[in-house]
């Protein structure tokens, strides 16, 4: 049984995990997922048992445990494997092949090289209030 682990401080170690679960029963892999640039922990980890009756166990026993100072969350996943794409990320995926980019179909103006927006100048995003200043509200008596 998959096993997740969540809200471990940055600073756990997985010999500490498996420190852990070990007196659970018997642990098939352990592992807690890092950054790979930085090479420092996400916060959260996996731990594969193969006993479902030992699996339970430790879910109920280790949830909502404090561990250095952090409440662990504990739950089943069906998380067997990470699986790396096959292709490089900024690749488009091959649904799209043979399909263009949507062109802007506005003509631009010949010195300008804002996008235009149809708002007035100088208005807020989002605001339908006309750029111009409103005039101050007369205090009442």
């Amino acid at each position: 049984m998959n096993i997740l682990i969540r809200n471990l401080t940055r600073s756990v170690t997985e010999k500490e995990l498996f420190l852990l679960f070990q007196p659970f029963g018997e642990i098939k892999s352990y592992n807690i997922v890092t950054d790979e640039t930085r090479g420092q922990s996400k916060g959260f980890g996996f731990v594969e048992m193969p006993e479902r009756d030992e699996a339970s166990a430790a879910i109920k026993a280790l949830n909502g445990k404090l561990v250095r100072g952090q409440k662990i969350r504990v739950k089943v996943t069906s998380k067997t494997s990470i699986a790396l794409p096959d292709r490089p990320r900024n690749e488009q995926p091959e649904r799209f092949e043979g399909r263009q980019p949507k062109q802007d179909k506005r003509p631009a103006a010949k010195n300008d090289t804002r996008k235009t927006t149809g708002r007035p100048t100088g208005a807020a995003r989002g605001s339908k209030r006309p750029s111009t200043p409103r005039p101050a509200r007369k205090k009442r008596k």
